[in-house]
């Protein structure tokens, strides 16, 4: 009795601790658990601002352990950026992107790289560019994406077969590549957004709301503009890491919260 009490208790600790581990919250009272990659990242004002609008790769990464169902959430506002020119800008040629890299192990930390270890990319992209059109139409618009990487080095748009199959979301990628249309979709939900609209989000804080399931690989995002939830599967596996890491693509930006719960 008292050698099953024992490892009860260590069963419970064990479990306590990982939930402490997933568990996080922060103020940004300072970078304290963050490590600074590419970008000029800095706190002020009770937000973390990566301060760089020209950093294609700007990122900033924080130990956090990932296992089984957790919900993350932060909140983005624009700074800069987005455009190469003043005439781009006039034009309406965008682009830019932000997002999570979920399930990292072994990212390189303080040092720029492409992919972040084995894990997955979840995205926000903006690209209005023609030759984004004519060549990478996967690319084109305001899109939900889903990348993987396998390194630090290697990086790539994941593709799902089952969507190019799906009656519903066929209608909203570009063969069979994790990358929704944003715009189209919501569209064919009521809910009427266009590319110009997404200025009025430029001067306020933008809640991020991410479900990760990595027991099934399920993971649901909260789509910022409006009240729906898009659903991923992907590689359980590759989902339980021990970074996350916070990315943006020519664009400045600064955060004022991050949780894990």
């Amino acid at each position: 009795m008292r050698k099953f009490a024992l490892m009860l208790g260590a069963l419970m600790l064990t479990v306590s601790m990982v939930a402490v581990a997933q568990s996080v919250n922060d103020d940004f009272g300072s970078m304290r658990g963050w490590t600074a990659g590419p970008g000029d990242w800095v706190v002020r004002g009770g937000r973390m601002v990566q301060q760089d609008a020209g950093e294609p790769l700007a990122r900033a990464d924080r130990m956090v352990t990932q296992q089984g169902e957790y919900e993350l959430e932060f909140s983005i506002r624009y700074v800069d950026g987005g455009y190469s020119s003043m005439s781009d800008m006039q034009n309406g040629i965008y682009h830019a992107g932000f997002g999570i890299q979920i399930g990292v192990e072994n990212p390189a930390l303080g040092r720029s790289s492409w992919g972040a270890g084995n894990s997955y990319l979840l995205w926000l992209n903006l690209d209005t560019r023609p030759s984004t059109r004519a060549n990478h139409p996967e690319h084109y618009g305001f899109r939900a994406q889903v990348y993987k990487s396998d390194s630090n080095t290697a990086m790539y748009l994941a593709r799902d077969p089952r969507l190019a199959r799906d009656p519903e979301l066929s209608r909203y990628v570009v063969d069979d590549y994790m990358s929704i249309d944003l715009v189209a979709a919501l569209r064919a939900w009521g809910v009427n957004l266009s590319i110009n609209d997404l200025g009025r989000y430029l001067n306020q804080d933008v809640p991020i709301n991410i479900r990760v399931n990595t027991r099934t690989g399920r993971i649901g995002v909260l789509d910022p503009t409006a009240p729906v939830r898009f659903y991923f599967n992907v590689d359980p596996e590759v989902l339980q890491g021990n970074y996350m890491s916070l990315r943006t693509n020519g664009l400045a930006a600064s955060y004022n919260y991050f949780r894990v719960d």
